[in-house]
């Protein structure tokens, strides 16, 4: 699982469809906007990324932090080349979010 929320961390997904590294982008743009390019993200309001690559990330996150906890949206990312993907977003606070991005056969486990 990599959590992302410098958009220098960008670079760590270059395995990832343009299309899912575009959507990432734009959330952290919104979350730095809005709570601070240089926050704490641990400690801080505003939230982070999280990029889910397998199931025991999924079971992981669904037994932790996203316990009963149902998404607020889930948006699809649809990909030129290969499998879609989904943006499920997380409010774990009234401040504090995380966005999820799964390909579909994950996002199907995780939202079930």
């Amino acid at each position: 699982m990599k959590k992302i929320y410098l958009k220098k961390q960008l670079e760590e997904l270059s395995d990832y469809p343009v299309e899912v590294i575009k959507s990432i982008s734009e959330t952290i743009d919104i979350l730095n906007e809005n709570y601070g390019g240089n926050r704490n993200v641990d400690k801080d309001l505003g939230g982070y990324v999280l990029v889910v690559e397998s199931i025991e990330d999924v079971k992981e996150l669904r037994n932790g932090m996203l316990k009963e906890i149902l998404p607020e949206y889930t948006d699809e990312i649809i990909c030129s080349e290969g499998v879609n993907y989904t943006s499920s977003l997380f409010l774990l606070s009234s401040d504090f979010s995380v966005v999820v991005i799964a390909d579909e056969e994950l996002s199907k486990i995780l939202l079930e």
